[in-house]
């Protein structure tokens, strides 16, 4: 498991911020541009704030989304609005390079539409994890956890609500994964992912790199 370990929040949320900007040096000297998934979630929002401080070369990044619910971009809860408030504002990336999720469309259009808009290959997805071991939108019992292709219209009965998602090949087929995960709520499930226990669907994303504040790995074993 490919853990990296930090302090706190903040810290956790730094070093991803730093991993970022160097991702997208060397994806810019090496390919031209970083494409990146972005995802929703209170660590994100930290290094949303971290990166704005950050050479980052952003006429080069390429913005997407792992996953969206089913709501317009000005609302509070929608993934595209927390990073448009929290980065996406205050970096001169150009407006046609920011490919968001339309949530305000019926779900199946959505993700047919944005799998059409997605480059070949992505550099790199950033996830979270929540409580019950889900990550995108692909939570435990869904349909989705099964379905091919890129991205997907999930019925998420627990959340009363559709979402939309990248399915787990598409994750999967990324150069790199970033798991941005903090908090003692989410100990229990890591520990058991450790361990090869529970199935919980964010156990599908292959070689992830974990980015953990010390809570979330409390329970892990001492290296």
């Amino acid at each position: 498991m490919n853990t990296r370990i930090f302090a706190t929040p903040q810290a956790t949320a730094d070093a991803a911020a730093e991993a970022f900007a160097e991702s997208a040096r060397q994806a810019a000297t090496e390919r031209g541009a970083l494409h990146v998934a972005l995802s929703g979630g209170s660590t994100p929002k930290l290094m949303y704030a971290a990166l704005r401080e950050l050479d980052v070369p952003w006429p080069q990044v390429h913005i997407y989304f792992s996953d969206e619910r089913t709501v317009g971009p000005d609302d509070e809860q929608s993934n595209y609005h927390s990073a448009k408030v929290g980065l996406l504002d205050f970096v001169p990336i150009p407006a046609g390079q920011i490919h968001r999720m339309e949530g305000e469309l019926d779900p199946a259009q959505a993700a047919a539409d944005y799998a059409a808009v997605l480059p070949a290959q992505l550099d790199v997805v950033l996830l979270g994890m929540g409580d019950d071991g889900h990550t995108a939108s692909l939570f435990p019992g869904t349909a989705g956890l099964d379905m091919g292709g890129r991205v997907i219209a999930n019925e998420v009965p627990q959340q009363h609500t559709w979402r939309i998602s990248f399915t787990f090949d598409e994750i999967n087929a990324a150069r790199e994964r970033w798991l941005l995960v903090t908090g003692a709520a989410k100990a229990p499930v890591l520990a058991e992912i450790v361990r090869g226990e529970g199935g919980y669907p964010v156990g599908r994303v292959q070689a992830p790199v974990w980015f953990l504040d010390a809570a979330a790995a409390g329970a892990l074993p001492k290296r």
